[in-house]
């Protein structure tokens, strides 16, 4: 597997985090795939990868 490094700033990781939970809510089982490019399962498990990552980064007010 290739990997990618990006550099995000805490705004854009949870925009990203945002944007995967809309996903798993709106898309319907029978087009994810087709949709979206990957199974649900592997949308799930790149989200609880970001929640990792999330966990990490301390709370910093506006």
């Amino acid at each position: 597997m290739t990997e990618v490094k990006l550099t995000l700033t805490v705004d854009e990781l949870e925009v990203l985090w945002g944007t995967i939970r809309e996903t798993l809510e709106a898309v319907d089982d029978r087009e994810f795939s087709t949709r979206v490019g990957v199974e649900r399962s592997e949308l799930r498990r790149m989200q609880a990868e970001l929640a990792k990552l999330m966990n990490t980064i301390p709370y910093l007010p506006d």
